[in-house]
């Protein structure tokens, strides 16, 4: 168990990882330290909750952390590698939440060979199931990567990625229980349109995503035979996912994804040498 962790900023994906962390006991309150640039009413209801250390003052953060996870804004990176660059040490593992900004930029901007690891994990992370991506920064040593790996396969899975498929992991994985999200919201707004109750039909499509979900993972079969399966020749099913199929939702999927990745690639840009 580390001695120390701090978190730098403490937004949604922050408290995420903290509760999935506390909850599956890879640390325990007593040794992390939450941080963020003003927000002190934030930091006041984490510690409530989560009973953590907090603090608006970032050398206290980060002194004797072993793990220093970046999680602030990548739009407020500059200012902020600015006000702890003289804290931070080249023996802590530095974890980089933020999409679209290099570890090589991180390491520049600090002037010093940080060992840093890029992370990409989901809110689903404050249950135990996140899907993270990792990808080691040039200085990280072997021990350390380590280190992240298991602090991320404790709130789920964890694939060591090269840095330059981050991107694609953040709109693959990173948002893609958003794309869940939408889909559940869509079938219970359907089932209410048809005549149920808006209790009946969220218990129904939450259970048959659950459901479907661990079938997909436990069954050993592709999601494509999978589907094959169920949509029978004239069934309903069937005549569901022909709904579908003429409105193009596969190559809808494929782009929503595709866009959310080219987002992130624009968001690297003024970070990019």
């Amino acid at each position: 168990m580390l001695k120390k962790i701090a978190f730098i900023g403490s937004g949604e994906l922050a408290e995420s990882l903290l509760k999935g962390f506390l909850a599956k006991n890879f640390v325990s309150a007593d040794r992390v330290w939450m941080n963020n640039r003003s927000n002190k009413g934030r930091l006041n209801d984490l510690e409530k909750k989560y009973h953590v250390h907090i603090t608006s003052d970032k050398k206290t953060a980060i002194e004797g952390a072993e793990a220093v996870i970046l999680a602030f804004r990548p739009g407020n990176t500059r200012e902020a590698l600015e006000g702890i660059k003289g804290y931070l040490t080249v023996d802590q593992l530095v974890i980089s939440l933020m999409v679209g900004v290099p570890s090589v930029f991180i390491n520049k901007a600090v002037g010093k060979k940080l060992q840093i690891v890029r992370a990409m994990p989901n809110t689903s992370a404050s249950i135990g199931l996140s899907a993270t991506g990792i990808a080691p920064g040039e200085f990280v040593s072997g021990k350390l990567l380590d280190t992240a790996v298991d602090m991320f396969e404790t709130v789920g899975t964890a694939t060591v990625v090269e840095e330059k498929e981050i991107d694609v992991i953040a709109g693959l994985s990173g948002s893609g229980p958003a794309y869940l999200y939408y889909l559940a919201e869509a079938m219970q707004r359907a089932g209410i349109r048809e005549g149920i109750s808006g209790e009946a039909a969220t218990r129904l499509v939450l259970q048959t995503l659950k459901g479907a979900t661990q079938l997909l993972e436990q069954s050993g079969e592709s999601a494509e035979d999978l589907l094959k399966a169920v949509a029978t020749p004239s069934g309903t099913t069937q005549a569901g996912i022909d709904t579908l199929d003429r409105h193009n939702v596969r190559d809808a999927v494929a782009d929503c994804v595709h866009q959310a990745i080219v987002r992130a690639e624009e968001m690297s840009a003024p970070f990019s040498e």
